[in-house]
Formats: structure tokens, sequence, C-alpha cells
């Protein structure tokens, strides 16, 4: 794009405003947070609702509290995700690692939108809220009441709000001017066409190794005769040698915990969790434990099972907990155990001791695994054989022996990003070497342990009708790829700090 250009568009993009609709919009999903700096309150004070920081994008800090709105509007997003249900720990350092990310993101991309002369005014801002927002109006008409309300449900000073509002239309600006630059051309947009019009319908094999092995039936006669063999036999004997792990049994617990919270490292934090939980140690005694942990447990993912953690082995869990777990005693509530994550306390329910296997007791396993490998072995390569020659009642006899069937994808357009019910991406770049004249997929379509064989069985033309959407999506993927790429490019350029301690909750 020439410099020309792109001051063009900027100065038209730095004019626009948004229409009521779209500010519903936004406000609806939660991808704003709406401000305000007048009125006779002042615009730069600093939050003194939350401590340190999340990061450091050049010279500007990204507060905890702007890590705690973002987390929350991420959980809500998931929400369906997570069938309703709060995210438990492992979601939640996730998501929060995802809130910094998308928070660094903003940053790097206003930082940018300023460099570049793409502003948004005070005034923009002060006629954006008091004429649009309805949330601070009534009667049609705005209400300072119900803004410094709003200020204080959210903990935050007008000047954060201003912030948050001027760097969410300078970053949409910036889109715009990506989507202006990014429209798709028409040799594209036909060829897109051409892809969704056209329609197959798949006949498709799916051969799972493990799957396979499992499922996989060998004579005990057979197998006897095989470890008769002796070159078969020290290959049974060195499976075992080097696999030995895999037919040994480990020493496993079943335990409940009751998890307090506590900041790693802020006495005053871990002082009130060990008070609370020393506390709920002493109701232990007496009474349910499950109870208990469904009532005050932090850890969210056992919490409506009343702290039950199922059975786990050694390196599951974070060493202290492993390590009195491994310790304590059936049926008693241990004391207080202190991680990372806060105190514990913990009630061992069942203990499975592990057991060493000998190559006596599994050499017959062994030996039907590997009998059944050489087999499927045999024929994968018979089967590449016939598909490379193209050779289709060969394959088909070779996918029946395998205990395989053929299933139907049924019609899909061929713009498809993964084939219906396959879902593999590897299978999806093979569709084009299929064709009416080569019906046959010639070679297997190898994704990690599972193979395919594909064949078409019916093709279609559906015209399309119109094909504003097809450009909508396609200008939609474009400026993704452009802002992106952008995005990537100006973080290069920019010094960013993390506190990874802060950003996963230690």
């Amino acid at each position: 794009m020439s410099a020309t250009m792109f001051d063009k568009m900027k100065k038209q993009l730095t004019s626009d405003t948004l229409s009521p609709r779209r500010v519903m919009a936004l406000m609806i999903f939660g991808s704003i947070i709406l401000v305000f700096v007048f009125f006779g309150l002042p615009s730069r004070l600093a939050n003194q609702s939350s401590t340190g920081s999340v990061a450091r994008v050049n010279d500007t800090l990204i507060s905890l509290a702007d890590l705690r709105n973002e987390t929350q509007r991420l959980e809500q997003m998931y929400a369906p995700i997570f069938g309703g249900q709060m995210p438990g720990d492992t979601q939640r350092q996730f998501l929060r690692g995802q809130a910094a990310e998308n928070l660094i993101g903003m940053e790097v991309m206003s930082q940018a939108a300023k460099k570049e002369g793409i502003l948004a005014t005070n005034s923009e801002i002060r006629d954006f809220i008091v004429k649009e927002v309805p949330i601070f109006q009534k009667d049609g008409k705005f209400q300072r009441e119900l803004y410094e309300r709003y200020l204080e449900y959210v903990k935050s000073s007008a000047g954060e709000f201003e912030d948050k509002i001027r760097k969410d239309r300078k970053n949409q600006r910036i889109q715009r001017l990506m989507a202006a630059a990014g429209a798709p051309l028409e040799l594209e947009v036909q060829k897109q066409k051409a892809l969704k019009e056209t329609k197959v319908n798949l006949l498709f094999a799916k051969l799972d190794k493990d799957q396979w092995l499992a499922k996989g039936v060998i004579a005990d006669s057979d197998i006897k005769s095989k470890l008769a063999d002796t070159d078969f036999a020290k290959r049974v004997k060195d499976y075992f040698a080097s696999n030995k792990t895999e037919f040994s049994t480990q020493e496993e617990v079943h335990a409940q915990h009751i998890l307090i919270k506590a900041q790693a490292g802020d006495a005053v934090s871990e002082k009130a969790a060990l008070e609370k939980i020393q506390a709920i140690q002493a109701r232990a005694s007496k009474e349910d434990f499950a109870k208990l942990a469904k009532e005050f447990t932090d850890d969210t993912g056992s919490k409506a099972n009343g702290g039950d953690l199922g059975f786990f082995s050694r390196g599951k869990m974070v060493p202290e907990f492993e390590s009195a777990a491994f310790q304590q005693k059936l049926g008693e509530v241990g004391a207080p155990v202190k991680t990372n994550y806060g105190y514990h306390l913990i009630k061992v329910l069942e203990k499975k001791g592990g057991q060493e296997a000998t190559l006596a007791s599994v050499e017959g396993k062994i030996a039907k695994k590997l009998m059944l490998s050489d087999r499927l072995e045999s024929e994968t390569k018979s089967l590449e054989e016939a598909l490379a020659k193209g050779d289709s009642a060969k394959a088909d006899q070779i996918v029946k022996s395998l205990g395989l069937s053929y299933e139907e994808t049924g019609f899909f357009d061929l713009s498809t990003e993964t084939v219906p019910k396959i879902n593999s991406p590897l299978a999806t770049q093979a569709l084009g070497e299929i064709t009416e004249a080569k019906p046959l997929l010639n070679r297997l379509v190898r994704d990690g342990g599972q193979k395919f064989v594909l064949k078409l069985k019916a093709s279609k033309k559906e015209p399309l009708s119109e094909t504003k959407t097809l450009v909508a999506n396609l200008a939609r993927e474009r400026t993704g790829e452009m802002v992106n790429q952008w995005l990537e490019s100006v973080k290069k350029e920019s010094k960013i700090e993390k506190n990874t301690q802060v950003i996963q909750g230690r």
C-alpha cells in the first residue's frame, strides 16, 4: 500500500464514529469497557483498588485490575464450553494467560495507532458516552449519577475508563484500515465460489493402530507356537527389557482435599489462609469431609465432588501435596499442607501398591502384540501397493481383512477446513488429488497413529444464489490475518515484559 493511500484512508478512518447499534453490540459482547472523563472528575487518577502490574509494554503498565476484568470477560465467553460451570484451576490459569496476551496485544496496537496518527479526542469520547451509551441515559438524557454508579461498580477511575475507550476506538480504526486494504480480489471470490459450489461425498476407512491392536485376536495355540521360535522369543525378551514399565503398576492413592488459596509470598494472605484451614481441620475431625469440601474448598475442579481427586500416582501432583498424600494413613485428615496454591487438608481414602511385572507373567501378552504389529505392518504395505496401482478391488479386500469398513462423510463443499467425520487436516489437503476420473486416492493419508483410505462416492454442483456473505467472510479472514501479522511485527519492535507469577495467579 502506498504512503499516500495509507494517509488518505487514515484520515477518513480517524473521523469515523460508531453507530448506536454498533455500541450496543460491543456492550453486549463485552469487547469494550465504557469510559468517561469530565464533569469535574480527574482524567488521570490512579486506581487505588489494585496493586502490582501484569506486564509492561514499552513505558505503559497493564494493571492487575485489567487482567481480572479481561479474565472475567473470557470466562463469560467460554461459559458454554464449561457447561455453564465455573472453570477449574487449570482452565482459569489458561484464561488468565489468554487475557494477559489480549491486553498486551491491545496496548501494542494502541501505541502503534498513536504513532501512526490515529487518535481519539476527548470531545469525541465525551460525545460518544453522553449521546450513545444507553446505560448512562434515562428518558433519552445523560444521567451523571448512572455514570458514577457504574464507575463505582467496576471499581475504577474515570481516567482509566477513558484510556480503555480511547484504545478501543483507535484499535477499531486500525482494523478498519486493514479491512479496507484487505478487500478480496474478484479472482479470489470466483475461486472460493467454485469451491463452495462443488459438493462431494467421500467413502473413508479409518485404521487406528492402537485401537486395532487392542481389539486384535490371536489364538493361544498360535502364540505358544510362535514363542517356540528362538528368534521371536528373543524379540519378546528384548521388548520386555525396553518397556518394563508398560507392564508394571505404580503405587496409587485415592484422596480428597480442601484447598484454601493464598497469594504465595504474601504474609498476610498466607496467614489468613492458614487460620481458615486450621479452623476447617478442627471441624473435619467431627464432620463429613466431603460436605466441608463442598462448602469451603477453593478448588473449583473438585468442589462439586466433595474434594475427591480420584486415584493418582507419583508425579501427578505438586511435590509437597504428593509427599503428604502417600505418607498419610488411611481415613485420617492430616495436618495442613502448604503449596504454591495455598493450604490443603488431605484425607486418604484408598491406597494401591505398585507391582513389578516379570517376563513369565507377560510374555504371552507381548507375543500377541508383536504378532499383531507384524500382521498390521504387512497388511498396510499391501494396502499401500494396491492404492498406488489404483486397484480398488484389492484395496477393499485388504480393508475388509483388517476388520474395517467404509463410512460416508455425507456431502460437503470443497472450501471446508476439515472433512466431516474424519476431522484430519491432512485428509482435507488430499481432496485436490481425488477426481471423478480417479476417485480412489492413490495413497494412505497418515495422520499420527491414524491412517485413512479415501475414495469419491459422488459429487455435484450447487450454484450459490448470492456472493455477499462469501465476500464478507473472505474479507474478515484476510483482515484477521493482516492484523495478526502486523501486530506480531509491531510486538517485535516493542519492549514487552511479563510478570509471569502474577499472570499465573501465584
